[in-house]
């Protein structure tokens, strides 16, 4: 019990400091949150991931571990949030709905923060891997559950592809990485200096818009839906992380940022999916707060058992 204590003091509740800050001053001031998110996603985002994986020492063959593991819990999550929306007899909007909640977290707001918190710039490194790739899946596949799989829909998933800054720096880091460039000394460190001092603020920012972002989200009355997207969230995704995790060799710094973002609660950006494509924002809305308010006690004990 000291354990989990200590770990949802000193991992947990800093972070949420940041995203009750952000919380306050969306209600107080209400900013027009689409612009500061823009700007978390277009800049600082980028920049986090293009020094994160600049500077590590992830291997290529560690990294597609961790691109396989994000894109097969993310489907596997789909299949079981599909698989309840039958139980549960949802239409089709509702059923959207729920496989975007179980398929879609808060890896890079939320679970960024909390992992470097919890295991250090090691395992930030191995992180930005599956929030780069979530990122991708969320702009394409994402789109396409959202609007419920017409052929529109996927012409516009196909589209997005090009939308998402993280990919772009991930490529970059790829080209630094496959090339051998040195960015640490001059006369490129300075470039690698001027990304580093934006990346330094991206997790922090990226807390801020959480917060402001679930100022604007209220609690839907189909609680029975609510409820069982959150248990699949919370409760049935670290346990599937956990095997697929052991199935496809991932160890160290990689097994602990891939299960901790797997479990992490459901994506804000769901909301804004669901609300353009018609796919019930209500039940979205719901299963992210609810998700998000419980989240300190299952994170807390999926990091006790990593550590």
């Amino acid at each position: 019990m000291n354990a989990l204590l200590d770990i949802l003091t000193h991992d947990i509740l800093p972070i949420f400091i940041g995203i009750g800050l952000g919380f306050a001053f969306g209600r107080r001031f209400k900013p027009d949150v689409q612009t500061l998110s823009r700007v978390a996603f277009f800049i600082f985002s980028p920049a986090l991931v293009f020094t994160s994986l600049v500077k590590s020492d992830l291997a290529g063959d560690e990294l597609m571990r961790i691109a396989a593991f994000t894109a097969v819990v993310t489907l596997s999550m789909g299949g079981l949030g599909w698989l309840a929306s039958r139980w549960l007899r949802l239409d089709a909007r509702a059923a959207a709905a729920l496989m975007l909640v179980c398929m879609f977290v808060n890896s890079g707001n939320y679970g960024l923060g909390v992992i470097q918190r919890a295991f250090g710039d090691e395992a930030l490194a191995r992180a930005v891997i599956y929030f780069t790739v979530s990122s991708l899946l969320v702009y394409t596949l994402g789109v396409s559950v959202a609007a419920g799989g017409n052929g529109k829909s996927v012409r516009a998933a196909l589209r997005h592809i090009f939308e998402v800054p993280p990919v772009y720096a991930f490529i970059a880091a790829f080209i630094v990485r496959a090339l051998s460039i040195e960015m640490t000394q001059p006369p490129l460190e300075p470039i690698l200096a001027g990304f580093e001092i934006i990346a330094r603020a991206a997790i922090p920012v990226l807390l801020i818009v959480l917060g402001i972002q679930l100022a604007r989200t209220s609690v839907t009355q189909q609680l029975r839906a609510v409820l069982a997207a959150s248990g699949l969230r919370l409760l049935v995704a670290p346990v599937l992380a956990w095997g697929l995790a052991g199935l496809i060799g991932l160890t160290g710094a990689a097994r602990q940022a891939s299960i901790v973002e797997a479990s992490m609660p459901a994506a804000v950006l769901n909301i804004i999916l669901a609300t353009e494509y018609g796919a019930n924002p209500a039940l979205v809305s719901g299963a992210v707060v609810v998700s998000t308010l419980l989240s300190p006690i299952t994170l807390s004990i999926v990091i006790s058992l990593l550590k």
